[in-house]
């Protein structure tokens, strides 16, 4: 027997056949193959890189949807405020007000056929009468107040979550969120009402009550609700929530909050009511409530007017405000969001980080400490309550709470939601940078395909927030139809009873008479012995036939009317033009000149 040695391998018989899989120096690779491994050197360090390519693609995307938005209402506001004529049906009924707030008039007082305030607090007329003092009294003044309020609110609102996560990406989106719910509003940011102040008040309030560290800052944010307050009502149900939360996170700042707060809207709300013999409480307290609910409400605000076109943003907003960044984290107890080091290195943080022993008050996330590693994920304690996180969410009960208060009562537009709109924008921004940045803690292929399917979300709130913007554009020949309508009014002899749209009656010359709107919100629940004699009064100018003509378009006393007026034709031909773009769909329709005793009275020529 022939041995071999376990270090020498036998070679094979010149013969035998090669075994599969035994390496020869003969083995030459195809040229097919040789491509194919060229080629995927080649590719493979590209796709290695394509998640982050999608990821930069998407920032872009996004980034331009909201911008987008932006520019959008921004164009839309320049238009509207060139446009002569009412864009919504109460809008000549406040310019109305403005211009007796411009005369030193008292804005609250007993309702008459010649006067009857609306239901809303004074701030917004008083400084749209400022205004009007340089620009004139018009719908330009009035609706650049709205204009500048509402481009304020969205820069604030930008302001706000770069403040917190010091991401210009994440405020942008956010800015975006907010200008693209326009149409949800009923595009009622721009117009000459007194919702973008109040947003604008309220945001300016949040900030300081947020971001300040003294008790001073905590007075001027109580001033601010109180300006909010006197702007429209509802911003009493936003005042409790933070006023709570300050005091849970800072007993001090919160009471200093607190006292001061009520104590300036108590007391401004008793002055006003005593200038005006008690019919300032009468008309924007008492009266709205008096005004029946719509049950629908209850669960149509959610679903159709917050979920439905917001859905993204509510699931971000209860990511941010509900889940424990930490449940993301690899390593460190906190995934810490980029721009959290440099407000870190704020001064302004110092004393209050010194304070807590290391735990932040409010202002900033940065600094607040980690919770111990056996702490529920949603357990609280008093310290929690400094994470900003907490501060948003008892906002967000306030902003929404006020905004579904809103809806909830008969008469409440869409325009009340802007509140929601508005701290909802901010959660979104807020939620997106934190969802990124807990993220960040993956590994880099996981970190980017989550971080692109997060910016597919975003994208795709945007798309259900898109619109068409000609929608809401005045055409020309709506002005058109407006001035021949105001020479119509303009050959009446004596006034002009034009009950939906009074202003119509001081652009022709003639002196303004009570708004539908403000009649009905009386008239709908009785009133009281002020609705019965407000009642009486427009009966007897009726009948007695004190106007020389009555624009009509509703059934507003449409017997009364018929009883002592005729029908003397229609105001518009065309079917199509001098429509009200967003709000009550209304239009001057029909004109009733009083019925002859004696000799006829002149008719009104038609267009």
């Amino acid at each position: 027997m022939t041995q071999t040695s376990p270090d020498v391998a036998p070679e094979p018989a010149p013969d035998e056949p090669q075994r599969a899989g035994t390496p020869t120096a003969l083995t030459v690779p195809s040229p097919w193959g040789a491509r194919v491994a060229q080629l995927l050197a080649r590719v493979l360090p590209w796709l290695e890189r394509l998640p982050r390519f999608a990821v930069v693609f998407l920032r872009v995307v996004v980034a331009l949807a909201a911008a987008g938005a932006i520019g959008t209402y921004l164009v839309l506001g320049i238009i509207h405020l060139r446009f002569p004529f009412e864009i919504e049906w109460m809008e000549g009924g406040l310019v109305d007000e403005i211009r007796r707030a411009l005369a030193g008039q008292k804005l609250y007082v007993k309702p008459t056929v010649e006067y009857v305030p609306f239901l809303y607090a004074p701030l917004y007329f008083y400084v749209a009468a400022a205004f009007s003092k340089v620009l004139g009294v018009g719908f330009f003044s009035a609706r650049l107040v709205s204009y500048l309020a509402s481009i304020a609110g969205i820069a604030l609102i930008a302001r706000i979550v770069h403040r917190e996560t010091g991401g210009k990406h994440a405020a942008l989106l956010a800015a975006g969120v907010y200008a693209g719910a326009y149409p949800l509003s009923a595009g009622f940011f721009d117009i000459a009402r007194v919702d973008s102040l109040f947003v604008l008040l309220l945001l300016a309030a949040l900030y300081v009550a947020r971001f300040g560290r003294s008790v001073s800052s905590a007075v001027g944010a109580a001033a601010l609700f109180t300006l909010a307050l006197l702007t429209k009502q509802s911003a009493s149900v936003i005042f409790v929530p933070v006023a709570a939360y300050l005091v849970l996170a800072g007993w001090r700042r919160g009471l200093v909050f607190a006292a001061s707060g009520a104590a300036m809207m108590v007391g401004s709300v008793v002055v006003l009511d005593r200038i005006h013999d008690g019919w300032f409480w009468w008309f924007v307290f008492w009266l709205p409530r008096q005004h029946p609910w719509v049950e629908r409400m209850w669960v149509d605000f959610w679903l159709e007017d917050l979920m439905r076109p917001l859905s993204v943003s509510c699931l971000l907003a209860l990511f941010y405000v509900m889940v424990d960044r930490r449940v993301f984290s690899t390593g460190d107890a906190r995934a810490a969001a980029p721009g959290d080091a440099r407000r870190d290195a704020e001064p302004a943080d110092a004393p209050r980080v010194a304070e807590a022993g290391g735990a932040q008050l409010g202002g900033t996330d940065a600094a607040v400490p980690s919770r111990p590693a056996h702490g529920s994920t949603f357990a609280l304690s008093f310290r929690d309550f400094r994470d900003g996180r907490y501060f948003y969410l008892f906002a967000a009960v306030g902003m929404l709470g006020a905004s579904w208060a809103g809806r909830l009562h008969a008469g409440g537009w869409p325009n009340v939601i802007m509140p929601g709109f508005a701290i909802l924008a901010i959660l979104f921004g807020l939620g997106v940078h934190a969802a990124i940045a807990a993220a960040a803690q993956l590994s880099e292929p996981r970190r980017h395909r989550l971080e692109a399917f997060l910016l597919v979300l975003a994208a795709v709130q945007f798309a259900c927030l898109a619109y068409d913007p000609s929608r809401y554009a005045p055409k020309s020949l709506d002005a058109k139809a407006g001035e021949h309508l105001l020479d119509k009014i303009r050959k009446v002899e004596g006034d002009v009873f034009i009950p939906a749209h009074g202003h119509l009656a001081t652009l022709a010359g003639k002196r303004p008479y009570a708004h539908e709107m403000a009649v009905a919100d009386i008239l709908g629940i009785n009133g009281g012995p002020a609705g019965a004699d407000l009642r009486a009064d427009i009966e007897k100018a009726i009948l007695q036939k004190r106007f020389g003509a009555i624009f009509s378009d509703t059934d507003f006393y449409k017997k009364e009317i018929q009883q002592a007026y005729r029908q003397e034709g229609k105001v518009f031909e065309d079917k199509k033009v001098f429509w009200p773009v967003t709000g009550f769909r209304v239009r001057p329709e029909r004109i009733y000149v009083p019925k002859s005793t004696g000799a006829s009275r002149p008719s009104i020529p038609r267009r």
